[in-house]
């Protein structure tokens, strides 16, 4: 079978043009690699944006048959090219190569007595107006590169362009992205309901609602933005790559294709996107021994480090927040996290601002100095963290959510990407340290949106007394003020709409024009006070709370001995979801998040969190996002959805109880 270098390669290029020689070869390399393309549709919702795109330029895609079904190369190319000579005008996955090169496009529009081709590029992006697809020099309106947020999509375009160029010779060719455009709202109910995700053996599609036509869809709620500005560019400048020296696109594409039809690796200079490399074997697939590791070989022939040395933390491991010298340490030959000086770090990294407790550079500086001093003592900064305890108000409340941003609105007059709150978890802490799982909610009732009750039931937990509030990181506040800004311009009519906006502004901060305002009850950030006293050597230098919970019990015995019991969901540690649990089911078991159910029996909780990394810093919730969408879109049975319902209820709790625990642990050294 020839191999082509498809749309799909060349954006994995883009990334590293070495993973090229690793991509596809299950049976040789591990490749952890997200693929379940199901699970990716839930989480991300692209298959949806793709089939509604096809309503507007086709009343009835389904009756019409738009769409090349085939997956099959040697099928879908002759398909196509039958009905480019058939008359037809508007195709979706319409199926094109040249030499080896070979793309699908999302929607092809051709226009033979014109000669003209429109090519659009359909994604699950959210747009406006404001967003801009080049970068500038400050005070100048001459581009000088392709914004790095738009780079993949931008690059993916001009690719596709450059096969339909070759392939059609004195045809006009306009290229277009087309997304979600947030400048707009539905103006239907239940539109996201249309399409419904569904499995097919091991693949996710779309099953559409019967006789769906484009009257029914209301104004459009996707956007074509034309891009040959911008692919013009990018065919006309050096392509920004370590594998050649002033390369234009035409022969960066053919060096690419060439290599790849060799199967002849092109060696990259390691650097900081090595971190991401899925070309990785796991600890388990270490242990069987069957695959390679892409990333030890990259780092073995660059570095001369030897095999035992790379075990060791990287400079890839530093906590990397506020942090942009990596990469020059890496390029100076500094790759063991033990080898970083201070000197390294401040002339990369580190600014003149006045911190409280331990700065970003002291934070480094910690973990490389326990790293290097095979140091597994936990760091806090006891005086401190005591004059910040003894601020807080009892009794405490510890509060997570769980939420869900989808590209097709579910109700009327709501944009793309709108935030939806559907889940919260609320743990209390009495004056006399007794601890309760006292409310939670939860919501995924499809088409129902859930946001004004969701603040209702809040309100109702947190109304009662002015114990401190703490959430973990950003985005319970973030939240809020989404949920703030909706009960402001929502034009329907909400008789206590004043009160919810008064709770809200009194437990959150925003930053408006006047500056920063700051709520009577603002909610403490337990992350901000993880990353100024607190430091766990065995988390690795992460902040994740699924990372610092682990590396905190590992530290406490305290932890261990209460945990280690079934201590948790009796009368002692009331509990909504639990009877009787034990949280550490062995003296080496330090992670709670393993001893639950999986909320979906073949996908890794650790994997749908990486699928909406950069919703924020802390990526995670990305299981419960998936499962919410699962029963948004798909068809579940009863007992599916009360099973998943359980599991999302349960994850949300362990994660209040996981800031609870981190509070005990610092209440029992205080105590020591």
């Amino acid at each position: 079978m020839p191999r082509y270098l498809t749309k799909s390669r060349f954006k994995l290029a883009l990334e590293c043009e070495t993973k090229l020689f690793y991509t596809k070869k299950e049976e040789e390399y591990a490749d952890q690699s997200f693929d379940d393309s199901f699970m990716k549709s839930l989480a991300e919702g692209g298959f949806q944006v793709g089939e509604l795109a096809k309503y507007y330029f086709c009343d009835d895609p389904i009756a019409a048959g738009l769409t090349v079904e085939t997956i099959k190369y040697e099928e879908a190319l002759p398909e196509t090219q039958k009905r480019i000579d058939d008359g037809v005008t508007v195709i979706a996955e319409a199926a094109f190569r040249f030499e080896n090169l070979f793309i699908r496009t999302d929607i092809f529009q051709i226009f033979q007595e014109q000669k003209v081709i429109n090519l659009f590029e359909v994604k699950a992006k959210s747009y406006s107006s404001t967003d801009r697809f080049f970068s500038y020099k400050r005070n100048s309106d001459a581009p000088i590169g392709i914004n790095s947020k738009w780079k993949s999509y931008l690059y993916d375009v001009a690719f596709q362009k450059y096969v339909l160029f070759k392939l059609y010779p004195g045809f006009k060719i306009n290229s277009f992205l087309m997304m979600a455009n947030k400048d707009t709202v539905a103006t239907v109910d239940g539109l996201n309901q249309f399409f419904k995700i569904v499995k097919t053996g091991d693949r996710g599609s779309v099953e559409v609602k019967n006789g769906l036509n484009r009257s029914q869809l209301g104004e459009e709620i996707l956007i074509r933005v034309p891009v040959d500005e911008e692919v013009k560019w990018i065919w006309e400048n050096p392509v920004d790559t370590e594998v050649a020296n002033n390369i234009n696109f035409k022969d960066y594409i053919n060096l690419l294709s060439e290599k790849y039809d060799a199967d002849e690796k092109m060696n990259v200079p390691i650097g900081t996107r090595c971190k991401k490399c899925q070309f990785k074997t796991t600890s388990e697939q270490d242990k069987i021994g069957k695959l390679k590791n892409g990333f030890k070989e990259c780092w073995l022939a660059e570095t001369g480090l030897s095999a035992s040395e790379l075990k060791k933390p990287l400079v890839l491991d530093l906590w990397a927040q506020y942090f942009r010298g990596m990469q020059g340490l890496i390029d100076s030959g500094v790759y063991l996290l033990e080898s970083v000086t201070k000197d390294m770090l401040i002339s990369n990294a580190e600014n003149n601002t006045e911190y409280i407790g331990l700065s970003p550079l002291e934070r480094r500086l910690l973990q490389i100095e326990k790293s290097r001093n095979k140091d597994k003592t936990v760091y806090l900064d006891l005086p401190c963290l005591k004059i910040e305890m003894d601020s807080w108000t009892y009794p405490l409340h510890f509060i997570d959510f769980e939420t869900s941003r989808v590209a097709i609105p579910f109700h009327v007059n709501r944009r793309p990407y709108e935030q939806i709150a559907f889940q919260f978890s609320h743990h209390i802490v009495n004056d006399d340290h007794t601890i309760i799982h006292k409310g939670q909610y939860i919501s995924f009732e499809p088409g129902e949106f859930p946001n004004y009750n969701f603040v209702r039931a809040l309100k109702k937990e947190l109304e009662k007394d002015n114990g401190t509030i703490f959430r973990y990181h950003n985005h319970e506040n973030t939240v809020l003020n989404d949920i703030y800004d909706q009960l402001n311009t929502d034009t329907d009519v909400i008789p206590d709409r004043d009160e919810l906006l008064t709770f809200i502004k009194s437990i959150t901060h925003r930053q408006n024009k006047n500056g920063k305002e700051i709520g009577e009850r603002d909610m403490v950030d337990l992350y901000k006070l993880v990353t100024s006293y607190y430091y766990p050597p065995a988390a690795g230098g992460s902040n994740s709370l699924k990372y610092i919970l682990p590396a905190t019990i590992q530290a406490s015995k305290y932890l261990q001995n209460k945990y280690g019991q079934p201590i948790y969901g009796t009368p002692k540690m009331p509990s909504l979801n639990f009877i009787n649990k034990t949280w550490l089911e062995s003296s080496d078991h330090f992670n709670p998040y393993k001893s639950l159910p999986a909320v979906f029996d073949d996908v890794d909780a650790d994997q749908l969190d990486s699928v909406v990394e950069g919703f924020d810093e802390v990526a995670e919730g990305g299981a419960a996002m998936t499962a919410y969408a699962k029963l948004q879109f798909g068809h579940v049975p009863m007992e599916q959805r009360q099973m998943l319902r359980d599991a999302l209820l349960k994850y949300c709790e362990l994660d209040t109880l996981a800031m609870v625990m981190i509070w005990e642990a610092w209440v029992e050294l205080l105590a020591e």
